[in-house]
């Protein structure tokens, strides 16, 4: 199963530069067997995570506050750990209600984001299902450390994700008005997609919910895509070696190079760095080469994970994490993630893996 890390937060990609007019939110709660208690608003919103708490007093609760456009958002109780109400936060007047002796089973009211969400959901059911059991046999066979009943499964995590996407383009297109159908897209395109992709659903998309924070965040999003299509030069990449010297992308012209995206705490990187290293000692004579960026912070951690990987070509970062600047300029949400670009800097394939990517080097080296 290609399993891979995705950047947390994952509604809220593509944000710098665009600012939204925040407008005020209003939840009244309604818990029917907790007449006493403190009750926690957590909103997850552009990486950070806000918190807020509230008296209950005779069953009732009320939140206030401002927010630009929707957020994921969960409520929990200070004495139940492992129960909590995922929900949709809006700027609306929304009621929250319930028996309360479950808040996995409370109710939104007064909210279009969750009233969609509902709708989304039965769609996406079918997938779900079939997800949650490919990663049960995922996470059996990790336990059991079956490599290739892991490696195996590949083909299918990528059908699952292609479900997906077919399910919200179908979303999309019934309800063009839908705001939630905007953060489907979110969702399930920032990653392993092209432009080509997600311009269609975006052109769907109703002109108010464009001009929405989510709306920006989408064209921004196939603004980047189109900027690193294939058939466009790589954009530039300069930043240091471990033994911090710079090398640039630029001075590896004159060879096929593999950009590779990943980081010593990436696990589903450092299973893929087997295949990465038979293909680099297949092809390095032939005019190929690896420019390995690394998403790592500590550099000691870097260092060690060359090492132990036996990753014998140029390897670079700027110890920023998800903060560096290859993620802003080629669009990298989830790792591991590669470009390959041609002699002359021009991308010619992008997240090629395993046998996909030895066959790609055959058909432009042998």
């Amino acid at each position: 199963m290609r399993k891979i890390i995705v950047i947390i937060s994952a509604l809220f990609f593509f944000t710098s530069n665009l600012m939204a007019q925040d407008s005020a939110f209003v939840i009244n709660g309604h818990l029917e067997k907790i007449k006493k208690g403190t009750i926690f608003l957590n909103i997850y919103k552009n990486n950070e995570t806000f918190k807020d708490s509230a008296a209950i007093d005779d069953g009732k609760f009320r939140f206030t506050g401002f927010i630009s456009s929707p957020y994921f958002a969960t409520l929990t109780l200070p004495e139940r750990r492992n129960d909590y109400f995922t929900f949709y936060i809006e700027p609306a007047q929304m009621e929250i209600l319930g028996r309360g002796d479950s808040l996995k089973l409370l109710r939104v009211k007064g909210s279009e984001v969750n009233s969609d969400d509902k709708l989304l959901k039965e769609r996406m059911k079918p997938v779900a299902e079939w997800e949650a059991n490919n990663s049960r046999i995922y996470e059996e066979a990790y336990k059991a450390k079956n490599r290739k009943v892991m490696d195996s499964l590949d083909q299918v995590d990528l059908q699952i994700l292609d479900a997906k996407r077919k399910v919200v383009a179908s979303f999309v297109k019934d309800y063009p008005k839908s705001m939630r159908g905007a953060m489907a897209i979110l969702e399930n395109f920032s990653y392993y997609a092209e432009a080509d992709e997600v311009r269609p659903l975006y052109q769907a998309l109703d002109p108010s919910i464009q001009n929405s924070t989510k709306g920006k965040q989408i064209k921004k999003m196939v603004d980047t895509y189109e900027k690193v299509a294939i058939g466009k030069p790589a954009p530039a990449i300069n930043q240091f070696t471990p033994d911090s010297s710079q090398l640039s992308l630029s001075s590896l012209k004159g060879k096929f190079v593999l950009i590779d995206f990943w980081a010593s705490w990436c696990g589903p990187c450092r299973r893929e760095n087997p295949n990465v290293v038979a293909a680099y000692n297949q092809f390095k004579d032939k005019g190929f080469t690896i420019l390995g960026v690394s998403y790592d912070t500590k550099k000691d951690r870097w260092e060690k994970a060359i090492a132990d990987d036996h990753l014998d070509w140029n390897q670079v970062s700027d110890l920023k994490g998800w903060q560096n600047a290859t993620s802003e300029e080629y669009g990298i949400k989830a790792i591991p993630s590669n470009v390959l670009v041609d002699k002359e800097g021009i991308i010619v394939a992008k997240n090629i893996f395993g046998e996909k990517l030895v066959a790609k080097l055959k058909e432009l080296l042998d």
